[in-house]
């Protein structure tokens, strides 16, 4: 695992620092766990943070010789329904492919590529590490929710997603009182 613990007892993750364009270069890869309590950026996403994330990096040149990184991870998440706000366990296996630009150019090498491919400024220093936690936030859906009819509600919620009107009560009491 590639954690510490904090002055305050949370879990750090440490920095794995590479040069991206040297890395794709070389064919590098790395492959490693790291620690869900130890991604600041998913500490309010998560209804809990036990457990890991498991990912390889892997450099590479694409097809136009374009230095290239692949990246893949595999995690089970608790993260909160937005119907229920119970736990709901949610599963990532992503792979993603990374271009990394130059650091200087005019045109726009992005034009007339695929929809699939990300595009990433090449940098001199890249953390590994913070890469993983990016793609676990972008892998999240944006309200996750349990299928239909499967939340736990509270009794006497509808799970139906029609809403009863908050004046049907207040006709109830004014019937009752004339």
């Amino acid at each position: 695992m590639a954690s510490s613990e904090g002055a305050d007892g949370a879990s750090i993750i440490e920095p794995l620092v590479i040069d991206p364009v040297c890395f794709a270069r070389d064919g590098s890869s790395v492959t490693g766990k790291l620690l869900q309590s130890g991604m600041p950026r998913l500490k309010d996403l998560l209804a809990s943070r036990d457990g890991a994330v498991s990912y390889a990096v892997e450099g590479c040149m694409s097809a136009k010789g374009q230095p290239t990184l692949r990246v893949s991870l595999t995690t089970d998440l608790a993260v909160r329904c937005q119907r229920c706000l119970e736990e709901l366990r949610f599963h990532v296996d992503t792979r993603r492919e990374i271009v990394l630009l130059p650091r200087t150019t005019d045109a726009d090498p992005t034009e007339g590529e695929d929809d699939d491919i990300d595009f990433m400024p090449g940098t001199s220093a890249l953390d590994l590490h913070d890469l993983v936690e990016q793609e676990v936030v972008l892998s999240l859906p944006m309200a996750p929710r349990h299928a239909e009819g499967a939340c736990h509600l509270q009794p006497g919620a509808s799970n139906t997603g029609e809403r009863s009107s908050p004046f049907s009560k207040l006709a109830a009491l004014k019937k009752e009182t004339h």
